[in-house]
């Protein structure tokens, strides 16, 4: 197994750190603190290419960081506004060349130009839906570029946005219950798989002739247990195959594993996420392991993954600072 480079994203004033991962092991490489480096304070999300890293500062002023990767750590480039409050998702489009950032506070979603150097250029789309109800909460592209989703979890929607020559276009709009708060998504050519945070629930949406249409809904919690107003549905993640979704629930403590058939989804276990407040996951290039960074007991939880079956055993944890997002490269 070949050693791959992982950031950790935190809430800490120490800024970004880069760990290297190899069979299960997770050493500390750097932090972006050095010499050529400013230190941002909650570099809560963090986002990849292969020749830079972006970051937001989830802070009132939000605030984009760019990083130039570098062998040990990472060298800061340059800063711009978010054009919004409380940035807290940042996605790269690559076959765009587009960045786009998810501002929590206000509720507004930016999307900006990446020049051929990495460098942010200016926005090109900058939108809010509702100025009372709106906390814009992530956006993700699909892997062809043609359409990317935004996730309001403040006004309860999934919005789709055709993209073409750079030019924006709404394609439709799905509006779930009240008080849902759709969180996080992954999409999967056609389907689109949204984890809500106060419902707790696991969506299976279809993207069919420019309609949104719900398949399946699943509970983030296996059958016997009842929701507590301190569980929170998190984070998900779906293998590259298609065939196993991951998902966090904060207050529970724990990973639930789904299988994937014809559109689908079935729980197949849910185990401790080995910490507390597990606020995301991520499977590492093999796709042998994923990487669990919980929030309040500053410590990444690293589990074994069983192809066959989806499964995950605890492997072992290491220590870091207030932990928020793992970014990897896949």
């Amino acid at each position: 197994m070949k050693t791959q480079d992982v950031y950790i994203g935190n809430t800490s004033t120490n800024g970004i750190y880069k760990y290297k991962f190899k069979n299960g092991e997770l050493i500390k490489a750097d932090r972006e603190e050095n010499s050529q480096t400013k230190v941002f304070e909650r570099c809560t999300y963090l986002a990849l290419n292969k020749k830079h890293l972006y970051s937001v500062v989830e802070k009132e002023d939000g605030i984009i960081v760019e990083y130039q990767r570098e062998q040990n750590g990472l060298k800061y480039i340059e800063k711009n506004l978010s054009y919004g409050k409380g940035p807290c998702h940042i996605e790269i489009a690559p076959k765009n060349n587009l960045l786009f950032v998810s501002n929590y506070i206000d509720g507004y979603y930016t999307i900006f130009k990446i020049n051929s150097n990495g460098v942010i250029g200016n926005p090109i789309y900058h939108k809010i839906e509702n100025k009372k109800k709106s906390h814009a909460h992530c956006i993700k592209v699909a892997s062809n570029g043609k359409f990317f989703c935004v996730v309001d979890l403040g006004a309860d929607l999934l919005i789709v946005y055709e993209i073409k020559n750079n030019i924006i276009k709404e394609v439709d709009r799905l509006k779930l219950k009240n008080n849902t708060e759709p969180r996080h998504i992954a999409i999967c050519k056609n389907i689109i798989y949204l984890i809500t945070e106060k419902s707790c629930e696991l969506y299976t949406i279809r993207f069919k002739n420019n309609k949104l249409e719900i398949l399946d809904v699943k509970s983030l919690l296996p059958q016997n247990i009842k929701i507590k107003d301190n569980y929170t549905g998190c984070a998900i993640k779906v293998t590259k195959d298609f065939k196993n979704i991951y998902t966090t629930i904060r207050g529970h403590n724990s990973i639930s594993v789904f299988k994937i058939k014809n559109n689908k989804i079935e729980m197949v276990q849910n185990i401790n996420c080995g910490g507390d407040l597990p606020r995301d996951l991520e499977l590492d290039k093999t796709e042998n392991y994923v990487l669990v960074a919980n929030s309040d007991d500053n410590k990444i939880s690293i589990f074994r993954r069983d192809k066959k079956s989806g499964k995950l055993e605890f492997k072992n944890s290491e220590e870091t600072e207030s932990p928020t997002c793992v970014a990897i490269d896949r």
